[in-house]
């Protein structure tokens, strides 16, 4: 039975040869709303968006891009969410402490006086907390699946099935249940490329894998 689980897996699956750039956009997300956040905490709701200067989108741009060079520097993208630990925290911390300081120096050499000192300040300490929330969560999700499709904490086995005829159809109808995480199927046939079968794509040509 393929539940929510297996579906959720085979997406995952299918977005880690993209992992490094999804990774950087997301991290830029969470950058981008922490600084929202930490005017929040500063002002106030009646005032975290009437207060601002001008230009602070473009404030906002330009630290997204610094903690987003950062970020590359010390390779954070190329780490694994679903290992993420406290050597990937470390890493974090120090991308953070780097982007913000640099940041602090930029809007003060600049003599941006209408950005809060205290927003400077907490960035940094709330971008990490974001960027450490995300990995936590995309961590627990994972295992969790992992769980209910394995039944166990045992690596989950992935597979791509050769062919797309009767015989494909009957080692899909009880693959599942043995843990296995089917991503799709390969088929010579022209056919048959595109076509879904019991619900699984037939992803293109036996030369493909």
């Amino acid at each position: 039975m393929i539940t929510i689980w297996h579906r959720l897996d085979r997406f995952l699956a299918r977005l880690r040869p993209h992992r490094e750039p999804l990774s950087l956009l997301i991290d830029a997300g969470v950058v981008a709303l922490a600084w929202n956040i930490t005017y929040l905490f500063r002002l106030g709701f009646e005032r975290w968006l009437s207060a601002r200067p001008s230009y602070d989108g473009w404030v906002l741009l330009s630290i997204v891009l610094a903690y987003a060079t950062a970020f590359s520097l010390l390779k954070v993208p190329q780490g694994m969410w679903r290992f993420s630990g406290f050597g990937e925290v470390k890493r974090l911390a120090g991308a953070c402490l780097l982007a913000g300081l640099f940041s602090a120096v930029a809007v003060l050499m600049l003599q941006l006086g209408q950005v809060p000192r205290s927003v400077l300040a907490l960035h940094p300490i709330v971008s990490l907390m974001g960027l450490a929330l995300v990995r936590l969560v995309y961590r627990m999700v994972y295992e969790h699946g992992r769980a209910q499709i394995t039944g166990s904490d045992a690596e989950v086995r992935r597979a791509i099935v050769m062919g797309a005829g009767e015989a494909a159809r009957r080692l899909l109808a009880g693959i599942h249940q043995q843990g296995w995480i089917v991503l799709g199927l390969l088929d010579d046939d022209p056919a048959k490329q595109g076509a879904r079968i019991s619900g699984l794509p037939v992803l293109g040509p036996l030369a493909a894998i």
